[in-house]
């Protein structure tokens, strides 16, 4: 785009994080689609919490894994890569017991059916921005940016201000397990963030959950941020980007096997 080779991509949104060009804008936030993570099973249909113990589940995600051996520490975590198609066929040669996706994807794919479980939002918190796309267009580009603005969802909007809002006053990049989702009610003008992060060693979380107006949704991000940092969430997140950038990665490599 700023070799003017395209005049907008699409992202996925939480893959979008801060810090690309000033002169870029995400013109647009489509409709979002369900946020959760889901699990799927290979072998029965069996949810995560009928699994035997040392059963196998695939996943990459760092926040992902944790959460599993937080809430199921028996459960066994192994490293699966790829798009969503290669993830689910690779786990069925290895005979994994399952997999943990997002949603979204797999409802975009139109492979919805193959879903065995819809995960809780509060034990397994989304990654900020999941189930949203983004539409990045050159900030100059008015008339762009105008006609792009016709297809925004102003409620999603909203809901990933708030999420955005959260981690740029953390400092917590895709490497931190930090979960937020912002869930604006019915009315439209109340604003609730869900959070959640996790420590290093995996034996301190912080939980929390906030309302707000949702005519301020930075403002909702920003409070939250202020409270998780009040309560160590900073000195976490610090921790984990310490640990990714060190090459040994030695609790990253303990709860994933690669």
């Amino acid at each position: 785009m700023l070799q003017y080779k395209a005049d907008f991509a699409v992202h996925s949104l939480k893959d979008l994080h801060a810090g690309f060009s000033n002169k870029l804008i995400i013109a647009s936030i489509p409709k979002r689609e369900k946020p959760h993570d889901v699990f799927i099973n290979n072998i029965n249909n069996n949810k995560i919490n009928q699994l035997k113990s040392e059963s196998v589940i695939g996943t990459s995600s760092i926040r992902r894994a944790i959460q599993i051996k937080t809430k199921y520490p028996s459960i066994i975590i192994k490293s699966i890569r790829g798009n969503i198609e290669t993830r689910i066929t690779k786990s069925k040669e290895n005979n994994y017991a399952g997999i943990v996706l997002a949603e979204a994807g797999l409802k975009r794919l139109g492979l919805e059916r193959k879903i065995t479980q819809r995960l809780n939002i509060q034990s397994f918190t989304p990654a900020p921005g999941q189930g949203s796309l983004a539409i990045v267009c050159r900030k100059d580009d008015s008339d762009l940016v105008k006609i792009l603005k016709k297809i925004e969802h102003i409620s999603s909007r909203k809901e990933i201000e708030a999420e955005r809002a959260l981690i740029d006053n953390i400092g917590a990049g895709c490497t931190v397990p930090l979960g937020a989702l912002a869930i604006i009610n019915k009315n439209g003008n109340k604003l609730s963030l869900i959070t959640s992060i996790y420590s290093l060693d995996g034996k301190k979380s912080i939980k929390y959950k906030e309302e707000g107006n949702a005519k301020y949704p930075i403002k909702l991000g920003t409070d939250v941020a202020k409270y998780l940092i009040s309560k160590g969430a900073k000195e976490m997140a610090d921790e984990w980007i310490k640990n990714v950038n060190n090459k040994d990665n030695n609790i990253i490599k303990g709860m994933i096997i690669e």
